[in-house]
């Protein structure tokens, strides 16, 4: 019977390159292949018939050679032949070293809100250095690419590298929210900013931007919410199986009880979303019942004045200068920047003789600034938007969670109801301004007035920041779980909170540790309902500052002078500038070729 012949397969034979050879054929392993030291060929089989007929039939000079002279001439060839690698392994080395260079500046100066041929500068400037302190190293810096294109490449790649490692992260998220919030540029473009909050089953939390979504028609709920589907498909590949909240700013296109964005949302993933309105944004209407546009009316036209004219501005800085004043100088009011009033008021309050002797000759006149219910009414109205700026700024900063930011407004209503107490016994001690500057003998008269405007607030907090009982309790228990009564939780929860409870040891850890930590440390199947509802809290924006700060960097970047920016650079920019991600500077690399600069 014929059968067909069958191809060897070398792999399967094992065989293996004997050290001898080396001496005995002038032959050696490089990178897996036999390889003749003298003519640089390579054999395919590491067998010694063919190493022999190879040596003997091309190099038999060579194979004249006694044992000794061999070893010697091996010795020399293999010297020349690590030499030469060496070289090429040290080129290489340098060009990636090169690359690696020039993706780190590119990322410094997107994170700086730099222009793109800033980089021609930088290596300008290297260069100078290089040739001063060490100028045997200036062919290297020389290689760094910095021009232009390249850096506006670099960025995008580090973009591009940003988005695919936040893919990964999402998908080892257990649960996740999203922050929405839109606004326009230069252009009058509707840019719409996605982030999303996740955390992992180690209770790690990532915090980035998913995409800016550039509107060029209209923006109203149903235009939104498509955006957001398909940028969450489009750049994540994730579905909204684990989205457990959104948070925005409240305006009627996000969410519109018929046809705002979150409903939209909702309707199209087929279950309720837990809808926040961001408690900054909160904080901030809040303040706005309190009806003092008699004082800040006149404080915004007096900085004006003194501020709209060249002269005059000047002039009242020298003033300043030559009286030894506090301050030198006044601040203009921006309405939509949250801390504006209040310290426009701490400077208009610290420098109000310098102003108002100042002005004493001028054509305009203010008789407000002579008017004593004028300006007890302004120093009452400086304290108090001092308290509320401090509440926002406790409110504001990434990675907060949102029952330490509803801890922070429930201690400041407890702090509102002990200033209308003592502000009704005439009492002013939380209230340096007024202590200051008012006798002492009108305390009482003006206590009780100002302390109608503090119970205006309480009610207004009280309207806006009132939680559902079931809220309530919940954000208690994550925030202290031994502190709340067990009939009080849901019953899957009950028996969980029982346990741990009665547990000194993860009460202590409690009391000892973080709460990552203390959260981390419990058993994952004693109490898998506790950990759940943890990991959902942990997840929640609690407000959209993060949406605000990233406006702020995208007005930056897209100003006058680079208004042709386009919109895909700008997303590119803004990936870098809020990150927290650590770009992967050796994948990148690997995947360039150093091209030395033009």
């Amino acid at each position: 019977i014929w059968l067909p012949y069958k191809k060897r397969k070398i792999e399967s034979e094992h065989r293996v390159f004997n050290t001898e050879w080396t001496n005995k054929y002038l032959c050696t392993v490089s990178k897996d292949k036999i390889l003749c030291l003298v003519c640089r060929e390579t054999l395919a089989v590491p067998k010694e018939y063919n190493l022999r007929r190879h040596f003997e039939t091309k190099h038999p000079n060579l194979a004249k050679l006694n044992p000794n002279e061999k070893i010697i001439k091996a010795a020399s060839l293999v010297k020349n032949l690590s030499g030469e690698q060496q070289i090429f392994k040290k080129v290489s080395t340098e060009n990636d070293t090169v690359t690696k260079v020039s993706f780190q500046i590119s990322k410094e100066i997107a994170a700086a809100g730099k222009c793109f041929p800033e980089g021609e500068f930088l290596k300008k400037c290297m260069l100078i250095a290089v040739s001063e302190l060490c100028p045997e190293k200036r062919g290297i810096f020389e290689n760094v690419s910095l021009s232009r294109m390249t850096v506006q490449r670099r960025i995008a790649d580090i973009s591009t590298n940003l988005s695919d490692q936040l893919k990964q992260r999402v998908s080892e998220f257990c649960f996740y929210s999203l922050a929405m919030d839109e606004s326009t540029d230069l252009k009058d473009t509707a840019q719409l900013l996605i982030f999303i909050r996740g955390i992992d089953k180690n209770f790690e939390i990532t915090e980035e931007l998913v995409g800016m979504c550039s509107m060029m028609g209209r923006t109203t709920g149903k235009d939104i919410s498509s955006e957001v589907i398909k940028c969450m498909n489009d750049k994540l590949g994730v579905d909204f199986t684990n989205l457990v909240a959104i948070c925005t700013d409240g305006a009627p296109a996000m969410c519109g009880k018929n046809v705002g964005a979150v409903t939209l949302l909702e309707e199209f993933i087929g279950r309720q979303i837990t809808k926040h309105h961001c408690i900054i944004h909160q904080q901030v209407l809040c303040s706005k019942v309190l009806k003092f546009e008699h004082v800040m009316s006149v404080v915004v036209s007096i900085v004006n004045l003194i501020r709209s004219r060249g002269l005059k501005h000047r002039t009242f800085r020298a003033f300043l200068e030559g009286e030894d004043a506090e301050c030198s100088d006044l601040i203009y009011h921006t309405e939509v920047r949250w801390l504006s009033r209040g310290r426009v008021l701490q400077r208009f309050v610290a420098l109000k003789e310098e102003i108002a002797k100042f002005l004493e000759n001028g054509p305009i006149k203010f008789p407000e600034l002579e008017n004593e219910s004028w300006n007890q009414d302004l120093f009452f109205f400086c304290d108090i938007t001092a308290h509320l700026n401090d509440l926002n700024i406790q409110l504001q900063g990434k990675n907060q969670l949102i029952f330490q930011m509803c801890a922070a407004v429930k201690a400041f209503k407890m702090k509102l109801k002990l200033f209308r107490s003592q502000l009704s016994k005439g009492e002013m001690c939380h209230f340096p301004t007024c202590a200051q500057n008012i006798p002492q003998n009108k305390h009482a008269e003006l206590g009780e007035k100002y302390a109608k405007h503090i119970n205006l607030l309480i009610e207004e907090f009280d309207r806006r920041f009132t939680l559902s009982k079931d809220d309530d309790i919940q954000l208690k228990l994550i925030e202290d779980p031994f502190s709340v009564d067990p009939e009080e939780v849901t019953q899957d929860l009950q028996l969980e909170v029982i346990e741990l409870q009665c547990s000194a040891v993860y009460r202590n850890k409690h009391r000892e540790s973080s709460l990552w930590d203390f959260y981390k440390s419990l058993d994952d199947e004693k109490y898998k309902n506790l950990i759940e509802v943890a990991l959902k809290t942990f997840s929640i924006f609690g407000s959209t500052y993060i949406c605000e700060q990233t406006f702020s960097i995208m007005n930056m970047n897209k100003n006058k002078q680079r208004s042709s920016l386009t919109d895909d650079h700008l997303e590119d920019i803004m990936k870098i500038s809020t990150s927290n991600m650590t770009p992967e500077y050796d994948k990148l690399v690997a995947e360039k070729r150093c091209n030395i600069s033009h």
